[in-house]
């Protein structure tokens, strides 16, 4: 008996020391983690609601919900939201189709399916700044690819060159092709995995029924990937709703979108109070989506 006590008591002992060992080896990277996210997170909460601008060189000071209304009252502000907003949706449907299509015709077998599967990366791997470059050349006027390409279908007059991403209420269009060439493979290879997880035996028992494809696709691949699909609506939205890199090369307007613009207040105006502010609000409307795509998704289920 007394042995037994003795050995638990070891072994508690050795456990103590296994998580106090462990705790010792988180301890920097929870110090970076904090230092780095938890504290800056923080502080744009209180941030968001003073007068805080390093600018004026006046102390900051208690304004309360002032800044929050400052911005809904901005037409900036607006302009950028209608702007992010159409650039989200028109993106992510997108990227969900060609995504969606892409997948059916990576999961079907052919000869030299391990290849394709591995080039479709390629876009996504790329520097999102990359990827801005590239179709800045391909829209560029005169020489880029896309005009080049229309004078010799001879859809252009030889003397007509199109200044593509002169008018900014437009720009957001070409950003939208620039984001989905690069992000559909990312869709692709989520809504792959889902269609891998479908047992063979469903689409071999509709084939007994005399389903065709589009029953297939209708009342079986897509049911059996609604939560692969609502994982990919999620992470994309997400994702391009904050969306800031590829309008740096595409235009210097700051209304093109909410994350240009509170960039813009933050680290050229430096209103830290007004841009604390607005980077809540778009945080705010991001998890309201978030909220929603996962209330459909249990719904579904």
């Amino acid at each position: 008996m007394n042995k037994t006590i003795g050995s638990n008591k070891r072994l508690l002992n050795h456990d103590r020391k296994n998580m106090l060992l462990a705790l010792l080896f988180i301890l920097p990277t929870a110090y970076l983690l904090i230092k780095t996210f938890v504290v800056p997170v923080y502080d744009t909460i209180i941030w968001s609601f003073y007068h805080y601008n390093l600018m004026d060189g006046s102390t900051p000071y208690y304004v309360g919900f002032k800044n929050y209304l400052d911005v809904l009252k901005s037409a900036d502000f607006q302009i950028s939201m209608n702007r992010t907003l159409v650039f989200t949706v028109l993106s992510v449907s997108l990227e969900l189709f060609f995504g969606f299509v892409s997948a059916l015709l990576l999961n079907q077998t052919f000869r030299g399916r391990s290849f394709f599967r591995a080039i479709i990366i390629i876009p996504w791997a790329l520097l999102t700044l990359v990827n801005g470059l590239t179709w800045q050349w391909i829209l560029n006027p005169g020489y880029g690819g896309l005009t080049v390409l229309l004078h010799k279908l001879h859809i252009l007059a030889p003397d007509v060159n199109p200044v593509w991403l002169a008018d900014p209420s437009h720009l957001v269009y070409f950003v939208v092709l620039a984001d989905a060439w690069k992000m559909t493979p990312f869709i692709t290879i989520i809504l792959l995995a889902g269609l891998q997880a479908i047992s063979s035996d469903l689409y071999e028992a509709s084939m007994l029924d005399g389903a065709n494809f589009w029953k297939k696709v209708f009342h079986i691949t897509l049911p059996q990937l609604a939560p692969s699909i609502m994982m990919a609506l999620v992470l994309r939205t997400m994702g391009a709703f904050k969306v800031y890199d590829v309008l740096t090369v595409f235009t210097g307007d700051a209304t093109t979108s909410v994350s240009y613009l509170t960039f813009n207040n933050a680290f050229r105006y430096f209103f830290l109070g007004k841009a604390s502010a607005m980077a809540w609000m778009t945080a705010i409307v991001i998890l309201l989506l978030a909220i929603l795509y996962v209330r459909l998704l249990n719904k579904k289920e």
